[in-house]
């Protein structure tokens, strides 16, 4: 059994005022709860009787089940399928999917790494299969720059003077120095299609998360990412999602990289009507996806939770 196969938490017997006051690791009675990805048939998310287009990507959490430490979930909010332009015969299908990243109980997530594989159900003569055409965000995104000046001091000595055994004389000097740097910190988040090693093909889209390392606040609570797909022909294609996330148990101090079984691959027929959730966010064209605002659809927000805050006092009669 591999640590990375293992969820962290507490004991489902321990309270949550333990858990935000102590910070010595024998005030907590920790069980480790194998999650490996070993089962026959070890999905996590499954299609539900040949489903087609699952909207719910993913949904995990970590900890106990009665009491979460955190919560991760994936859902659709858009998947059009048309073409690139009027003037290209090369097809497209729009992606736009969002998540949540929930921190419970004095935890948080410090990183996560998304990735979504595109693979054809069958490969004609002369086809790679779809290819991931363009993603949002695309490059490193940098947000919630924090400054933290970090102080070091130097000091020297020296001894003038005859050097006798046995006797310390001599004159010694001492001085010191300052030196101090302002070092920037950021919450970043990435986006790449990156092409394959050995076809050179992009079917891959991936996405990273990192908190800002001075703050220390965990990873945006909302992140909305958009892939634009690029296909030769109108056949059916799978999508395999895959999402780790790093929890950072502070009062433990203790993390641990979580892993679970995958989810079931995504099954997407062409020939499904539209699936647009955005609303009014931007214009989109089945005939022209490829000319789709797709900054306007990608987001990242972060959330503060005030769990005991004060209900307002009702107004006098």
């Amino acid at each position: 059994m591999d640590e990375k196969d293992i969820w962290l938490s507490e004991d489902e017997d321990e309270v949550d005022q333990e858990l935000e006051s102590s910070t010595s690791p024998k005030n907590f009675n920790l069980s480790l709860n194998y999650q490996g990805g070993g089962q026959l048939g070890g999905y996590h998310v499954r299609n539900k009787g040949g489903e087609i287009q699952r909207a719910v990507v993913s949904s995990f959490y970590g900890g106990t089940r009665k009491k979460h430490a955190f919560t991760v979930a994936c859902e659709a909010k858009a998947m059009i399928h048309g073409h690139m332009s009027p003037e290209s015969t090369k097809r497209a299908t729009l992606l736009v999917y969002g998540f949540k990243f929930i921190s419970r109980r004095a935890t948080r997530i410090k990183d996560a790494d998304i990735n979504f594989e595109f693979k054809p159900l069958s490969t004609p003569p002369g086809s790679l299969g779809p290819s991931v055409c363009d993603v949002r965000p695309k490059g490193e995104r940098r947000m919630e720059e924090t400054i933290q000046k970090e102080a070091s001091r130097l000091s020297l000595a020296f001894n003038i003077g005859p050097s006798i055994p046995g006797v310390d004389a001599g004159l010694t000097l001492s001085g010191e120095r300052m030196k101090s740097k302002d070092f920037k910190y950021h919450t970043t988040v990435t986006g790449d299609n990156p092409a394959d090693v050995e076809w050179g093909g992009r079917f891959h889209a991936h996405f990273t998360l990192a908190e800002n390392r001075s703050q220390k606040t965990g990873i945006p609570t909302e992140f909305t990412v958009v892939i634009l797909v690029e296909r030769d022909n109108d056949d059916d294609f799978e999508m395999f999602p895959q999402i780790r996330v790093t929890p950072d148990f502070k009062t433990m101090m203790v993390s641990l990289a979580s892993s679970r079984p995958r989810d079931e691959p995504i099954h997407f027929s062409v020939k499904e009507p539209a699936f647009n959730e955005l609303g009014l966010r931007t214009s989109i064209d089945e005939d022209n996806l490829g000319g789709t605002d797709l900054d306007s659809l990608w987001d990242c927000t972060m959330y503060t939770l005030y769990v005991k805050a004060e209900p307002e006092a009702e107004a006098a009669r």
